[in-house]
């Protein structure tokens, strides 16, 4: 336990629902907009577009972030944010897009899915709209299961 009720198991599995939510966003905004940009290549073609190693490490690294962001929720910052839990999970998951979006613009320059074509560039409007929405949606979802600490 964390001394707010939730143990190590209910936390990560509050990390990996949030982070389900958060490719719902993906598949919803790539349903609707005429711009595609999928996180798992992101993830997953930090390195190589090979398929099916791009798939494995998307999966495994989007999903283990998910669990690394809900613990350091959890333990951390949750009782600092002010509101209500779905809002301090958006506060912390916004203030987490804010701090490591800066990083696109070394990533537009090696990423291997953003050179080879597989990836649209991440340092426009488009997409930063785009990372708002699907962190939102794992932020909200991420506080509404874990809105007991305060």
């Amino acid at each position: 336990m964390n001394g707010t009720g939730e143990s190590a198991q209910e936390i990560a599995a509050s990390g990996l629902v949030a982070g389900g939510a958060f490719l719902g966003a993906i598949w919803l905004d790539n349903t609707l907009s005429s711009w595609q940009f999928n996180d798992l290549k992101l993830v997953g073609q930090v390195f190589t577009t090979r398929s099916p190693a791009w798939q494995i490490q998307g999966l495994a690294g989007h999903f283990g972030f998910s669990v690394v962001m809900a613990v350091l929720y959890a333990r951390y910052v949750r009782a600092r944010l002010p509101g209500p839990g779905w809002l301090r999970g958006i506060i912390f998951l916004q203030l987490e897009n804010g701090i490591l979006y800066p990083a696109t613009i070394v990533a537009d320059k090696v990423h291997a899915g953003i050179k080879s074509g597989q990836l649209p560039p991440m340092m426009n409007m488009k997409t930063f709209k785009g990372q708002v929405v699907r962190h939102i949606a794992f932020g909200a979802t991420l506080g509404l299961l874990l809105g007991r600490g305060k």
